[in-house]
């Protein structure tokens, strides 16, 4: 029997029910040695309760047996398989994510702003976009949700909702051992320990150590640039109480000391990184910003003329350094109340991170940040799910969650230019004043600023059928939210003058609540046993806030919450008695105050992120989903998604101080294109399975193509994404079913795109995707 491919005996009328398997079943094989070629059941947990994807009136992909392919990674890879999903990696974060689904994005890592895709472990709701990018290696299974998930996803989501389902204690004697190498230095050394503790109870030990070099070379230092140096250890306990009552609780530690990415020179000719490294630029009673002291090489501030700095190579004066603790502890518990069963999850997560930025990106000393995070959440979900008769089920609960956020930076190097440097001076005394420049890394700017926030809901999710065909969904949460900051304006220290001589402004204390009822409902109808629609609509909501990182705290205020409103039809169906499943769903979004995060200068040369609520933008599109067991050996899937994604209403002030004294001045900005928002995505793949004397072969292959897109707000050229098509593949060979050697290859075209983060006129950098990349794993599951 070939495990590899979970296939399974089964005889006709054998219900299917309670099988878990991929976007991408394998095949079944027949009763009494007749093959019967059909696509397995997908099971998900999308409506907090066990059904068939193709039950389910969801925009949902799920995608199990493809994390185990040697050549899918992490979370990024679910880009392969869902349509009108762009799952990148956030420039500058720790693992972090820019999650789009269906045009509706957000990649700005404080921790101050939530995302509009949630992502869900365990089913507890992440507050921070930090982390995101888990290792697949422990992961069961991952369901992606498109469109807003008010109802049964923790907090609101405008944009969707990533379900991750780690795997659980088995109970039973067990371990699933893995080695990696691949080029740039790459080492992953992966375990997982299963073992009873009692005849009901068990525990699960993990382990996951991952080390590289990076892909990049640093060609002023000469050192290798974007290294891995991470460890994940996690433990899980499982116990069944009694026969009506269990409970699993979980707890992870994360240590990761890799750098925070590499930065290519980006720098604008007209930027002050670029300029400073030309002689600076001196028009009387205008502007004087003078050379570099160090002597960078003439013109390696500037993107044009800075031959050390590409796709492959960086040349920064330093790494991107970091170092992350984070804790994880989660608590579930199930009662059987008969026909009913109440489920508590409660989540904790404590998150510390350092970092030290050079966010010049270039040889020469301009901008420099050091400084941490500060990140804490707790969640609580209490909910009941049962049927009051075989027509109605319910679903219904309460949910809390409460996080509080803190960030401090100090600022280097760049206030030498913008005014402590050559044209600096003091008083004399006697109403004069004495030249007084300071060296160029004397001066430092600190910012403290922290954000609290409290949230609690009611929600509930009726299924109605109505007859033996139609069904109706009704559900809602109503939200109360509540946000507040503290902090203020950073004063600025000096090993010359003293700490403090320009003293902090005065702290502010500010607080804004917002409440939302947030409903769905949506019909379905079978039209066969094997054909069913759906049409829906749910409404999403995301509260306002306040933006911590910033300069100017007087004049910091509360952002607004964002809207959307989302219509739904959709098709699934299978086809040639299971062999082929086709599903599709084509949508409509109304998105209302959507939130912004601009990067916009001010006087005096600094730059401050501010978030605007960006007016309206409409969204439609559609997908399409297939899979397909050919034969016994051979299975394929096709994904396709369409997406028109358009400002409807944009008129906002969204460069700040272009010029000094300007003030705010609003203009209509509706020609922008919304970032990270292909038009279209397309992804197609196979397995196939071959018995060899040694052994089952098997080769898993992935193509994901993506039409182009912009990466930056203002669709800036150098942050602009061509069109492009990535090739995965693994070859693997399974020995007597429990060891398995794997060669793969990502990227295998080598194709290149950077993401593009503008310090406003200061200084821009780009951050390279991975490049070809090959590997060797050998795994061993007993």
């Amino acid at each position: 029997m070939r495990t590899t491919r979970k296939l399974n005996k089964i005889t006709a009328g054998m219900a299917l029910a309670g099988s878990v398997s991929t976007l991408m079943a394998m095949p079944l094989l027949g009763h009494a040695q007749e093959e019967k070629v059909a696509l397995e059941e997908v099971t998900v947990t999308a409506r907090k309760r066990t059904e068939s994807l193709q039950d389910v009136a969801v925009s949902v992909t799920a995608i199990s047996t493809q994390l185990k392919n040697a050549a899918v990674k992490s979370l990024q890879d679910i880009n392969n398989y869902s349509p009108n999903v762009n799952f990148d990696f956030g420039p500058a974060s720790a693992n972090g994510a820019a999650i789009s689904i269906r045009g509706i994005s957000h990649q700005d890592p404080d921790k101050s702003m939530e995302a509009p895709v949630g992502v869900i472990v365990d089913g507890v709701f992440m507050g921070t976009t930090a982390g995101q990018l888990m290792d697949s290696f422990d992961l069961e299974r991952v369901e992606v949700l498109r469109g807003p998930q008010g109802t049964l996803f923790g907090k609101n989501t405008t944009g969707g909702a990533v379900n991750v389902i780690r795997s659980k204690p088995t109970k039973e004697y067990g371990a699933k051992l893995q080695l990696g190498v691949g080029d740039f230095g790459l080492l992953e050394t992966k375990a997982i320990v299963n073992t009873p503790l009692t005849e009901s109870g068990g525990l699960k030990l993990s382990v996951n150590k991952k080390q590289s070099d990076g892909y990049w070379k640093n060609t002023t230092t000469g050192k290798d640039a974007g290294g891995l140096d991470s460890l994940k250890l996690g433990v899980a306990v499982a116990f069944d109480v009694t026969e009506n009552f269990d409970v699993l609780f979980s707890y992870d530690r994360i240590d990761d000391d890799s750098e925070r990415g590499a930065f290519s020179n980006f720098n604008a000719d007209d930027s002050i990184a670029c300029l400073v490294s030309v002689g600076g630029l001196f028009i009387p009673g205008i502007v004087d910003i003078p050379a570099d002291p160090t002597n960078p090489e003439f013109g390696s501030g500037c993107m044009s003329m800075d031959q050390g700095s590409d796709e492959d190579r960086v040349s920064t004066n330093g790494p991107n350094t970091g170092a992350i603790e984070d804790d994880f502890v989660t608590l579930t518990m199930n009662w059987g109340l008969g026909d009913w069963q109440l489920t508590s999850v409660t989540g904790y997560q404590d998150r510390q991170e350092a970092y030290n930025y050079e966010w010049d990106s270039s040889p020469v000393q301009l901008l420099t940040v050091d400084g941490g995070h500060e990140y804490s959440q707790l969640s609580q979900e209490l909910r009941i799910n049962g049927q009051f008769n075989e027509d109605v089920n319910l679903t219904a609960g309460v949910y809390y969650f409460e996080s509080d956020a803190r960030q401090y930076q100090d600022s280097f190097n760049m206030w030498y230019y913008l005014g402590f440097g050559p044209g600096f001076a003091i008083p004399d005394g006697m109403g004069g004043v004495v030249p007084f420049p300071l060296p160029i890394d004397d001066v430092s700017a600190n910012l403290d600023g922290s954000v609290a926030s409290e949230a609690s809901a009611l929600f509930a999710s009726l299924d109605w059928a109505l007859t033996d065909d139609l069904s109706l969904n009704l559900g809602g949460r109503y939200t109360w939210e509540e946000k507040s900051f503290t902090g203020g304006a950073g004063g600025w220290d000096s090993q010359i003058l003293g700490q403090g001589f320009v003293p902090p402004g005065p702290v502010r204390n500010l607080t804004d609540d917002w409440n939302e009822f947030s409903p769905r409902i949506a019909l379905q109808y079978n039209l066969t046993d094997d054909v069913m629609t759906f049409a829906s609509y749910a409404k999403g909501f995301k509260s306002g806030g306040f933006f911590a990182r910033t300069q100017n705290v007087a004049a910091i205020a509360s952002f607004d919450p964002e809207y959307v409103d989302t219509y739904e039809a959709g098709l699934k169906s299978e086809w040639l008695d299971s062999r082929v499943r086709f599903n599709a769903t084509a949508f409509m979004t109304d998105y209302t105050d959507k939130q912004e995060e601009i990067l916009v200068p001010e006087e005096g040369g600094q730059v401050n992120t501010i978030v605007r609520n960006a007016g309206d933008v409409e969204i439609s599109g559609l997908e399409l989903e297939l899979q397909a067991a050919l034969t016994t050996d051979l299975s394929i899937y096709m994904m396709a998604g369409i997406l028109d994604a358009e400002y409807n209403e944009f008129f906002a002030d969204v460069d700040g101080e272009a010029f000094p004294g300007e003030g705010a001045i609003p203009t209509d900005n509706t020609y922008l294109k919304l970032r990270n928002t292909p038009d279209s995505t397309f992804g197609a793949g196979f397995d196939y399975y071959r018995e060899t004397p040694l052994g089952e072969l098997s080769v898993n292959y992935s193509y994901r193509w993506s039409d182009e897109y912009e990466s930056e707000f203002f669709n800036d050229p150098r942050g602009h994404v061509d069109s492009m098509g990535l090739h995965s593949l693994s070859t693997n060979l399974t020995i007597d079913e429990s060891y398995q050697i794997s060669l793969y290859g990502r990227n295998l075209t080598n194709e290149r795109y950077a993401r593009l983060v503008k310090i406003g006129g200061l200084s821009q950098m780009g951050m390279y995707n991975a490049p070809r990349t090959y590997g060797l794993q050998f795994t061993a599951d007993f």
